[in-house]
């Protein structure tokens, strides 16, 4: 797939997109719910085509949204849209090299992943783009069956298929805690928040990686200062911090092998990831759930 040949497509469908447009009101305001999108939040909705979702984000109260989209057509038709509403900016150009001037309290790609060549670096990008603590959120209106059934006509020449849910929550974890897994008849959706430190230290508790010296350095000094119980919320606490540093290692060893060629070892590691994911996670929720217990 390449880009020049997404910008054709969705330029020629731009003219009659919104009369063409199927939407559930009820499906995208639980996408959005789940997303957390609220009053005062800057959003950046990318792949936004005609602004479908402009309205949903400003009934929310959002402060801003800037669209964005690689289409020349379908931007003109979101800035002529919204061109007398100052909370609203519509770019036209492509998400993955545009120098924004401002990081956003939520990035949303709705109805659009499958048209993105690189899934892991558009994800990487994304995330870069958030504040500390802001979440993305990928999601569709219909069901993963539906969406590839979708492209396998017209626009099978400018479409992946849109990988599993869980697929796309390791995709997700070297940079944010997945907290939303969703894929069942009527939706599609995973979201997360971005990690407060890349650099792996959270409170106590440090994780030093550098692949090319193969440094591996984990301290959890809070352990063994409090009682019983708080000591071991403070190991299980070390202990997922500690697995999300390792599952970030998985990913950019999966992308080596992908880079060399070796498609099948890196689909078998990101399922592996996945899974380890998966794990991690719920060992996160007993945490919490005990974390709560005791205050």
């Amino acid at each position: 797939m390449e880009k020049k040949d997404v910008i054709e497509f969705f330029d020629r469908c731009a003219p009659t997109w919104d009369a063409e447009m199927v939407k559930s009101d009820k499906i995208i305001n639980a996408i959005l719910d789940n997303a957390e999108i609220g009053p005062g939040m800057d959003v950046l909705d990318v792949a936004c085509g005609t602004g479908v979702m402009f309205p949903y984000y400003l009934e929310r109260g959002a402060a801003s949204v800037t669209g964005v989209d690689i289409s020349p057509k379908m931007a003109q038709i979101a800035g002529e849209k919204y061109a007398g509403n100052s909370a609203v900016q519509v770019i036209c150009g492509d998400v993955e090299e545009i120098s924004f001037e401002r990081k956003f309290d939520a990035v949303v790609v709705y109805n659009a992943f499958p048209h993105f060549p690189e899934p892991k670096r558009l994800i990487k990008t994304l995330a870069s783009l958030l504040k500390e603590g802001g979440r993305l959120t990928v999601a569709h209106g219909a069901s993963r069956e539906t969406i590839d059934n979708h492209h396998h006509g017209s626009a099978s020449a400018v479409s992946n298929g849109l990988m599993t849910a869980e697929s796309l929550r390791a995709l997700f974890a070297p940079w944010l805690q997945v907290e939303v897994v969703i894929s069942n008849d009527r939706m599609y959706q995973v979201s997360g928040v971005k990690r407060e430190n890349t650099g792996h230290t959270h409170g106590g508790h440090t994780h030093t990686h550098t692949h090319g010296e193969d440094t591996h350095s984990h301290s959890h000094a809070e352990v063994g200062q409090g009682t019983p119980m708080e000591e071991l919320l403070a190991l299980m606490k070390f202990m997922v911090n500690h697995n999300d540093a390792h599952a970030q290692e998985l990913a950019e060893l999966a992308d080596q092998l992908q880079t060399a060629g070796k498609r099948r070892a890196y689909q078998r590691i990101m399922e592996a990831v996945a899974d380890f994911d998966m794990a991690n996670a719920q060992l996160d929720a007993v945490l919490r759930e005990l974390s709560g217990e005791t205050e």
